[in-house]
């Protein structure tokens, strides 16, 4: 049977400790999962971290070439990058819960998972909408009314970081409860709302800021770029500060008690 390592404990700890719940020692199921939340590193990180920056690596190289030739968004790199990150840390977490589901088996409660609206928020469906939507429609308005080659390679980041972000939000709103008592339950619930967070929709509206610094983008539509990416980020503050403002967790079996000193 699947069991956590002393890595995954120490960062389920503190995971808690950051929550106001302080355990020597949390149970099982808590361990393993918050210990990748926590970010504690499971057996092959390193090997699949390694494979993931020489494609990183090879594929910036690419894009920035592209960029450079073709006159479209400095930005891919960027893109690329943020892009890998955020698959690697959603596949340790994912595999965090597969551990944890499987540990748990018949135990688990039977209960319907929250519905994809309280698990996102509006805020962070507004950030959504507004990075992916709203620079899609932007990006249409260019390729009618000037640069369309430039605006056809911000559509093309656009889309890849639309792809990556809906992987990671799938997972979220499809993923079963995994709880085995009313405290894990609880954990289900905080953790449904900020894996979300694991990719940041605005995050992608970023790369648009490096053509507005150096002058490639159309400049007759800069106040509306900067305009975009604002906010696309105001909207992910806001929805952030919403979903953090209330961290403390309620009295429950988190584990072992911790000594007072």
């Amino acid at each position: 049977m699947d069991e956590p390592t002393e890595a995954e404990v120490r960062a389920a700890r503190k995971w808690l400790a950051k929550r106001g719940v302080r355990v020597a020692e949390p149970t099982t199921l808590l361990a393993l999962r918050l210990g990748a939340r926590g970010g504690a590193r499971q057996p092959g990180y390193w090997a699949w971290r390694v494979v993931m920056l020489v494609v990183v690596g090879l594929a910036a190289i690419v894009t920035q070439f592209l960029a450079l030739w073709l006159h479209t968004p400095l930005g891919g790199a960027y893109f690329v990058g943020f892009a890998a990150v955020v698959l690697l840390i959603r596949s340790s977490v994912r595999r965090a819960d597969r551990r944890a589901a499987a540990w748990l088996g018949d135990r688990r409660l039977d209960v319907p998972r929250p519905s994809w609206r309280e698990s996102l928020g509006g805020w962070y469906l507004a950030s959504l909408v507004i990075t992916f939507g709203g620079g899609a429609l932007l990006a249409v308005v260019m390729c009618v009314t000037t640069s369309w080659v430039w605006a056809v390679g911000w559509l093309v980041l656009l889309a890849l970081g639309a792809v990556v972000v809906a992987v990671v939000l799938a997972e979220v709103v499809r993923r079963p409860v995994i709880a085995e008592d009313e405290t894990s339950l609880v954990i289900d619930g905080v953790v449904r709302t900020e894996d979300p967070f694991l990719a940041m929709p605005a995050l992608f509206a970023l790369p648009v800021l490096f053509d507005v610094l150096t002058g490639r983008q159309p400049h007759e539509y800069t106040p509306w770029l900067v305009g975009y990416v604002v906010l696309a980020y105001a909207t992910l503050l806001v929805s952030r500060y919403t979903r953090y403002r209330r961290r403390k967790l309620p009295a429950g079996d988190y584990g072992t008690v911790a000594a007072v000193r």
